[in-house]
């Protein structure tokens, strides 16, 4: 049997890498250890769900809670067509785990058993500075740490250990005047001189040196409606995902499809490569498998 760790590695960036270039030795190393739960044939994306089943039974990462957020909410309950989502957005000192933009921009921070809640307070803090809602999603072993750890209008947010996402607290819509320094450096350059261009319908004509500083002077004097208008507009503009790609890969592997950053050869190999047939006779006689050899 592997360790979870090496069981999470299956849906690590490197390894999808692989699998997009039809390189099968860590799927198959996973389905050898584990080949009493195969038949005779199965498919590279069945491994996938296979591990990511065994994460939600016994090692429940970071990785499960944002493929969760990604099947259940952006998936289950919003419309991949006028949402986006992405992760690991950087916000003063911290970063977002989860960030999904539609009609309001929604903050998911997410904290796991194997987490401790030190910072938890400044984290929120500081997302409340950009975002509409913000919300801290958890197993029930936080819930009441959480619950007092943070203000009232952030949200709480239940992963159960069936692995559904249930509502403890609900998001407030935040209304205070969006932190116009913190949205900057929180923003590529393309995207925050986007952002002058459709509140006030210029682009700065100042040297590069002076750009940043024009941009943030601007912001800061815009409405703070129409600021957090046009950054979820912008945002779901230059961050937009590719759905077609997202929804063609098997359900554990939705997160794993809005952070790849894969080149569209690399995005159609991962998805026809989930296809390709494993034999369980083959796994017992190869170290490895490359998806050319695949009948």
């Amino acid at each position: 049997m592997l360790d979870f760790n090496d069981i999470a590695k299956v849906f690590s960036s490197r390894n999808i890498n692989s699998v997009s270039e039809g390189d099968f030795s860590l799927v198959t190393e996973v389905a050898k250890c584990y080949q009493d739960s195969f038949g005779d044939l199965f498919t590279v994306g069945s491994v996938f769900d296979f591990c990511y089943s065994l994460l939600c039974k016994d090692y429940r990462n970071e990785y499960y809670y944002k493929n969760a957020i990604a099947k259940k909410i952006l998936v289950g309950r919003h419309s991949v067509n006028n949402s986006t989502m992405f992760t690991e957005f950087r916000v003063g000192s911290s970063k977002a785990d989860c960030v999904i933009v539609n009609g309001v921009s929604t903050c998911y921070e997410i904290k796991t058993d194997y987490d401790n809640l030190g910072r938890l307070r400044s984290q929120v803090d500081s997302y409340l500075k950009i975002f509409d809602k913000v919300n801290v999603v958890i197993s029930d072993k936080y819930i009441n740490s959480v619950l007092q750890a943070v203000p009232e209008e952030i949200g709480v947010i239940l992963l159960s250990k069936r692995g559904a996402l249930r509502e403890v607290r609900s998001a407030q819509l935040i209304g205070s005047p969006i932190d116009s320094g913190v949205l900057m450096r929180s923003l590529r350059r393309e995207e925050y001189v986007s952002l002058v261009e459709s509140l006030f319908g210029f682009i700065p004509e100042v040297s590069n040196t002076e750009i940043f500083r024009e941009c943030e002077r601007l912001i800061k004097s815009a409405s703070n409606e129409r600021v957090r208008t046009e950054f979820r507009k912008i945002i779901r503009r230059t961050r937009a995902l590719d759905k077609d790609f997202i929804l063609s890969l098997p359900a554990s592997l939705f997160v794993a499809g809005v952070e790849s950053g894969l080149a569209r050869k690399a995005k159609i190999g991962l998805v026809k490569n989930m296809s390709s047939i494993i034999s369980k006779e083959a796994i017992c006689t190869t170290p490895f498998l490359k998806a050319n050899n695949m009948s």
